[in-house]
């Protein structure tokens, strides 16, 4: 159990994944994206947000997350790919 609530670790997860769920589909509408957003399972731990999204929209996320990575998320990353 946490300290401050009578929730359980794996609920506390569940709940944070929950309350991203609008955030997440805020900021995909933003983008004119639509896409299904939900909550997936608990991971090593952590709640996870899963969404659903067609491959056309796919290729336009992922080049508004290249294009708006900064030069040190881009090093970090390609750093985290060259260590595994």
């Amino acid at each position: 159990m946490t300290a401050t609530t009578s929730r359980t670790p794996i609920e506390t997860a569940q709940t944070i994944a929950r309350n991203a769920v609008p955030e997440v589909r805020e900021a995909l509408a933003l983008m004119c994206i639509p896409a299904a957003v939900d909550t997936g399972e608990v991971i090593d731990g952590h709640g996870t947000v899963c969404f659903i999204m067609r491959s056309g929209d796919a290729y336009e996320f992922a080049r508004w997350a290249r294009t708006h990575a900064t030069e040190d998320e881009h090093a970090l990353h390609n750093a985290t790919k060259q260590a595994r």
